[in-house]
C-alpha cells in the first residue's frame, strides 16, 4: 500500500496517486489522516482536485459496487441486528391413557395439573386412600415409593417431599380404589360416582394382601409398576373363597356361610340366606341385612314362578310348587348357570 504522507505536490506524484489501486481494508469504509500533502492536493489548482475528499470506499476502488455485497452501509452488525434467535417449541403433551369406562390410567410422568399449587401435605389430606393407608408388609411401600417417586425416609406430609410425586402415589390408590368387580360390574357401597370410599381393603390380620382385592392390586403395581394396573379397570378374578365379590375379605363365619350356602343351591331360600350372610359387610347387623336380602331375592323368584304357572293356563297346587321352585331357583346366586337356564325353560 502507497504511504500517503510522502507525496508530493508535483504533478507526476498527483498521477501516481490517481492511477494506484489500493488494497482492500479491514473495515468497510477508510478515512485519511489530514495532512499538509493532501491539503495541496485538495486545491482547485491541484490535478488531484477532482478526487472526493473524505472517506475512501474501498469497495469502489476495487470496482466493487457496494450494493453488490448485499449487506447494508451499517456492515454485517446492522444488516444482522435485526434477527432475533427464535426458541424451539416445546413438544406436545402426550394425551393421557383412558381405561375402558374412561377412567384416566395413572402414568410415571404425571405431574399435578397447571394451576393446582398443592403442597404434598395437602395433596395427602384431600386423599384418603392415601392418608388411611397401612404400612402392612404386603402393602410394600418402600417399593411403592420407588415406583411413584416418593422419598420413603420422610414422612409424606414433610415439605422435603416432591409434591408431583405424593400426586403420583395418590392418583394410583385412587384408580385402584375405583375398580369395578372382575366382571365389569359396579361395587355398589364401596363405588359411587366413579370414587372409591377411601379404604384399600383386602389385607389379612397377618398383613397379606389377598388376590382379587384392591391391597392385592396395590401390591402387584409396588412390585411390577403401572403395566399392572391395565386398561379394563376391574379387581382381578380370584378363586380365592376368602373374598368377596366387592373385593373385601371375608371373615370366619361369613366365610362358613358362604360355603354352606354354594353347596346348598338347589334349596333356594337356604342357599340364598347363606350367601347373602357371606357377602355382607360382616357384624351382626350385616349378617342380617345380608340374610334378608338373600331371603327376599327367593321369594321375589318364587312369586315370579308362581304367576307364570297361572299363565300357562291349567294351574294346579303341583304346577303352582314347581312354578315357585323354579323361579326361586333362577333366582338362587349359587346355583349354576346351567341349572338356572334349563328352570327358566320349564314349562310351570
Amino acid at each position: 500500500m502507497y504511504k500517503l504522507n510522502t507525496l508530493s505536490s508535483s504533478p507526476a506524484a498527483a498521477n501516481r496517486l490517481a492511477s494506484a489501486s489500493f488494497a482492500p481494508a479491514a473495515t468497510h469504509r477508510l478515512a485519511l489522516p489530514p495532512t499538509p500533502e493532501l491539503a495541496r492536493v485538495a486545491q482547485p489548482s491541484s490535478p488531484l482536485a477532482g478526487l472526493r475528499r473524505g472517506p475512501v470506499d474501498t469497495f469502489d476502488a476495487q470496482s466493487i459496487p457496494a450494493h453488490r455485497i448485499g449487506l447494508a452501509a451499517g456492515g454485517a452488525q446492522a444488516a444482522l441486528g435485526g434477527a432475533v434467535a427464535q426458541a424451539p417449541e416445546p413438544a406436545p403433551k402426550a394425551q393421557p391413557k383412558l381405561a375402558e369406562d374412561g377412567t384416566q390410567i395413572p402414568g410415571p410422568d404425571d405431574t399435578r395439573p397447571e394451576g393446582d399449587n398443592r403442597s404434598a401435605a395437602d395433596i395427602v389430606n384431600d386423599t384418603p386412600a392415601l392418608s388411611k393407608l397401612g404400612r402392612q408388609k404386603d402393602i410394600k411401600f418402600e417399593q411403592l415409593c420407588k415406583q411413584t417417586g416418593v422419598d420413603p425416609k420422610l414422612d409424606l406430609k414433610d415439605s422435603g417431599q416432591n409434591p408431583d410425586a405424593v400426586y403420583r402415589m395418590a392418583k394410583v390408590l385412587e384408580y385402584i380404589d375405583s375398580s369395578k368387580i372382575s366382571d365389569g360390574g359396579e361395587r355398589t357401597g364401596k363405588v359411587q360416582g366413579g370414587q372409591g370410599d377411601g379404604n384399600i381393603e383386602g389385607i389379612t390380620k397377618d398383613g397379606d394382601a389377598r388376590h382379587g382385592t384392591e391391597a392385592g392390586m396395590l401390591k402387584d403395581f409396588a412390585e411390577k409398576g403401572y403395566d399392572s394396573l391395565g386398561t379394563d379397570h376391574r379387581l382381578p378374578t380370584t378363586s380365592d373363597t376368602h373374598v368377596k365379590k366387592d373385593g373385601s375379605n371375608k371373615d370366619n363365619f361369613q366365610w362358613f356361610a358362604g360355603e354352606a350356602g354354594k353347596n346348598l343351591w338347589f334349596i333356594p331360600g337356604v342357599s340364598n340366606v347363606l350367601t347373602g350372610i357371606g357377602e355382607s359387610e360382616g357384624g351382626a347387623l350385616g349378617a342380617i341385612k345380608g340374610g334378608l336380602g338373600g331371603m327376599v331375592n327367593t321369594w321375589k323368584g318364587a312369586a315370579e314362578g308362581v304367576i307364570g304357572s297361572l299363565m300357562s293356563g291349567k294351574p294346579n297346587p303341583l304346577s303352582m310348587a314347581l312354578g315357585a321352585y323354579t323361579g326361586a331357583l333362577q333366582e338362587t346366586e349359587a346355583a349354576p348357570e346351567v341349572v338356572k337356564d334349563i328352570a327358566g325353560m320349564l314349562p310351570f
